[in-house]
């Protein structure tokens, strides 16, 4: 934020996964956050309160659906990906849901207001990568950049601890071996729930070179 006091607002993409969903509960719970604007694909109860709203779009009409309810939002943050469930699918299905669907929410985030905005991809992204997975999230990272926010976060977890795609024994072992983990080069992202982003490392665009949330103009 441009002060400490500064409230604002925040749409979210993919409040039903664990990292979306704990991304949802602290916003709740955070007094500065104003509103909460939640979108998926079908009609949930999880997340109830005053300053929560619910959108229920279709995924091929994302950016037009979410468009009206984006209006006036200041924070945009997309948590939504296949993961490792990208091996059994269709190599256009996982450019929809890694690519198409988030760019689409952040073209509406933008259009509604938005100039901060944050997306979970994954360690060793990379356009030019060979492994398949790689090279989709590093695509998926270009098409939000080219939304141009004033700030981007893009963050990339190695592993994420209480995800259906990884052994609940890590959850265990990892934290025991922290002390022998190298630092992160960049900024390191926890959380305290189950849904913790393990050395999550984020790669931030920024014109103005601000990780605040810039006033809104009068």
């Amino acid at each position: 934020m441009a002060g400490t006091n500064t409230q604002y607002s925040a749409i979210v993409l993919g409040p039903t996964g664990n990292v979306g969903g704990r991304i949802v509960r602290l916003l709740i719970k955070n007094p500065l956050c104003k509103k909460v604007v939640v979108v998926t694909r079908r009609k949930m109860d999880s997340f109830a309160g005053p300053k929560v709203s619910e959108v229920v779009v279709k995924m091929d009409r994302l950016e037009e659906e979410v468009a009206p309810h984006a209006q006036g939002v200041d924070v945009a943050l997309a948590a939504f990906g296949v993961g490792k469930g990208s091996a059994k699918m269709l190599e256009e299905e996982v450019r929809k849901i890694e690519i198409a669907y988030p760019q689409a929410f952040c073209r509406a985030a933008k259009a509604g207001g938005a100039r901060v905005c944050g997306v979970m991809t994954a360690t060793g992204a990379d356009p030019e990568a060979r492994m398949k997975y790689a090279k989709i999230i590093g695509e998926k990272e270009m098409a939000v950049e080219s939304v141009e926010f004033d700030f981007l976060g893009l963050y990339r977890p190695a592993v994420i601890l209480g995800n259906s795609n990884t052994p609940g024994v890590l959850g265990y072992v990892m934290p025991l071996l922290d002390w022998a983990m190298p630092p992160s080069t960049t900024r390191s992202t926890r959380t305290t729930s189950r849904a913790r982003w393990w050395r999550s490392r984020s790669r931030h665009s920024s014109r103005s070179r601000r990780a605040a949330l810039p006033r809104r103009r009068p």
